[in-house]
């Protein structure tokens, strides 16, 4: 996935733009910081913060986990450094240093990791997926599709609305099963980006929200006020922000924070 760059008054700002971008919660972006905002001119002037972000590798361990092991990390090293001579410390952060140069050296990038044979992810998928529907014994069936480097694992079938779930939370869930699962298979490996859709709800979600976004357009356009949208998700709201850059007279952003994020509806100058 290709890296966008964003530009806002602050860093939180701007990274909510580049979500609202990629489409993607935050949980599945990575962020890096270009220039951060700053007064100038004795505060009569303030420059823009800048941000590139792009959506996480699927199989990248999270960054937490990583902060949990610096955390204890820099705790043991804090207690050794109270107890251990003078001498002792400079020769323990000298074989830190070299520790740390070895790993960063010989630790493969994500670039650099032996991809996972396409058909294998497919495969991978598909066998679940027809796990999942002999275990729930409905009628239907698990196929996979490309769309843009990505692995859309479908089930298609009668009855399928128990896959979907209230607002979708089911097929979420079973979205990011699906998702462990392949990267259990890959075994390190490198893996495409993976969507999981049943019953075709991904492309009916994506028509009704063009057709509510054209709606509430015109409500903006007729009373020449703006209209704040319910709260949704990443996705839904990047397919709200594409739909109203198709229409004249609107432009939209988003405001709130997540969960409770929404998107605006504005009537253009």
């Amino acid at each position: 996935m290709e890296w966008v760059e964003v530009r806002a008054e602050n860093i939180e700002a701007a990274e909510e733009l580049a979500l609202d971008q990629l489409g993607v919660a935050r949980e599945d972006a990575e962020f890096e910081v270009v220039t951060r905002e700053e007064n100038r001119l004795f505060g009569l002037k303030k420059t823009e913060a800048r941000v590139r972000a792009r959506v996480k590798p699927a199989d990248l361990p999270p960054k937490t986990t990583n902060n949990r092991k610096r955390s204890k990390n820099n705790n043991k090293t804090q207690k050794s450094n109270k107890t251990a001579p003078k001498n002792s410390n400079k020769s323990n952060k000298n074989n830190k240093s070299n520790k740390n140069n070895k790993t960063k050296n010989t630790k493969p990038t994500q670039e650099d990791r032996e991809p996972m044979p396409l058909k294998e992810q497919e495969d991978a998928v598909i066998e679940f997926l027809q796990g999942v529907i002999a275990s729930f014994q409905i009628n239907a069936s698990a196929s996979t599709r490309m769309e843009e480097e990505r692995i859309i694992g479908s089930i298609d079938g009668e009855d399928v609305g128990l896959l979907i779930g209230p607002k979708a939370g089911t097929l979420l869930a079973l979205q990011d099963i699906t998702r462990t699962v392949v990267q259990r298979h890959a075994s390190g490996k490198k893996t495409n980006r993976l969507s999981v859709d049943v019953g075709g709800y991904r492309e009916k979600r994506k028509a009704s929200l063009v057709a509510f976004t054209q709606k509430q357009a015109d409500l903006v356009k007729e009373n020449n006020e703006k209209v704040e949208l319910e709260p949704m998700g990443a996705a839904d709201r990047k397919i709200i922000h594409d739909a109203a850059a198709e229409i004249s007279g609107v432009s939209s952003s988003s405001d709130g924070e997540e969960p409770r994020r929404y998107v605006v509806l504005h009537p253009s100058e």
